[in-house]
């Protein structure tokens, strides 16, 4: 099915659940951001998909419902994003969606990973093909369908003889290691913003902490951080990938979430950081710029203590060119483009190895 069509759309909502961002993208030569657009999920949608991910519990009737609601906001985000950028539908090669995260569960006999939001509504109001289920064949092929973008950070990252961290913060940070063309590596190393969001949504009633404002204030509580870096996720090997079904509050204990919220935030964030210093001591990655992207890049306190933890500069994908917020939907778009055009991705699989496949569902509608 090789196209033409230089236009691709990527549309994905992550571990924060807080919107869906839409990247339509233009790949010729090298892969350019056309137009990027944000839409919040409503109040009521957002609240639907915690309770679905704190509870891990739903009638069937409620999850059919929610994936119904999910796929609408997607094409509705999509829609826009056409709309405000005039882009032509007939210039569309295919849209690329994540789905919304509800569950995903590696370490047991049947991993999966189970996204929710209808391709079928997307592909039947916009009449474009849709690729969509990129995380389980991913995982059939081998890998842990997290993180899905290693390979689309090598693809706009990479510089001859220069290596670096393409590190991205949204509910879990996940970080690339980029070398040269021929290497791949990525995983997630931990909770990115999860705890902190969550700690203030809950006893704080805000929606984050803006700019690590409250953190920065804060001593850290070292007997907690010890605990909570002797978690179980940090002894097991690398690759992995993780979730909110791990690092959630019920990981921490009744006693510190009583302490001062300043104490807290500064506790959770050193937490952060020392997630990502673990990962790069433990793999020996040695980089004289870690490049961040996602929603976490505008935690200044967070980025502050990952410099210096980690004695390396820390600098915002903006400086390379592209949009920190645009990044991981632009992969979906990029993932898009390499499925339609039916070119396999490369799966890391554990050791240093690696397979190769064809990654996402095609969904079309034809009228």
């Amino acid at each position: 099915m090789k196209m033409n069509k230089t236009i691709y759309i990527g549309a994905m909502s992550g571990t924060s659940h807080d919107a869906i961002d839409v990247s339509i993208i233009e790949i010729k030569d090298k892969v350019n951001l056309l137009y990027f657009y944000t839409h919040k999920f409503s109040t009521t949608l957002k609240e639907k998909i915690s309770n679905q991910i704190e509870f891990n519990q739903s009638t069937l009737s409620d999850l059919g419902i929610l994936d119904k609601e999910i796929g609408n906001s997607f094409s509705n985000a999509i829609q826009k994003a056409i709309e405000k950028s005039k882009t032509k539908i007939s210039d569309i090669a295919c849209i690329a969606i994540s789905g919304q995260t509800i569950r995903h569960e590696i370490h047991k006999k049947h991993s999966f990973s189970m996204q929710i939001g209808d391709p079928n509504i997307v592909a039947s109001k916009i009449s474009v093909p849709v690729i969509s289920d990129f995380r389980n064949m991913h995982i059939a092929l081998g890998g842990q369908g997290a993180p899905l973008v290693p390979e689309f950070h090598q693809e706009i990252f990479y510089q001859k003889n220069i290596s670096k961290i393409i590190l991205n913060i949204g509910g879990i940070a996940n970080y690339s290691f980029v070398k040269d063309k021929k290497s791949l590596w990525g995983s997630d190393v931990g909770p990115g913003n999860a705890l902190m969001d969550a700690y203030c949504r809950k006893f704080l009633n805000i929606p984050f902490d803006n700019n690590g404002s409250l953190a920065a204030k804060g001593t850290v509580i070292n007997s907690e951080l010890k605990k909570l870096l002797n978690h179980r996720f940090f002894k097991s090997k690398f690759p992995k990938s993780t979730g909110k079904e791990i690092f959630n509050l019920t990981m921490l204990s009744k006693t510190f979430l009583k302490k001062n919220p300043s104490n807290v935030l500064a506790t959770l964030s050193e937490f952060s950081a020392q997630s990502v210093l673990m990962a790069i001591n433990k793999n020996k990655h040695v980089v004289k710029d870690i490049v961040v992207c996602g929603g976490g890049a505008r935690n200044k306190d967070l980025l502050r203590r990952i410099s210096n933890l980690t004695n390396t500069n820390v600098k915002l994908s903006d400086t390379y060119g592209y949009n920190l917020h645009a990044v991981e939907s632009m992969a979906f778009a990029w993932l898009g483009y390499k499925r339609l055009n039916l070119m396999p991705i490369k799966i890391q699989t554990g050791n240093n190895k690696f397979n190769k496949g064809l990654v996402g569902s095609i969904t079309q509608s034809k009228r």
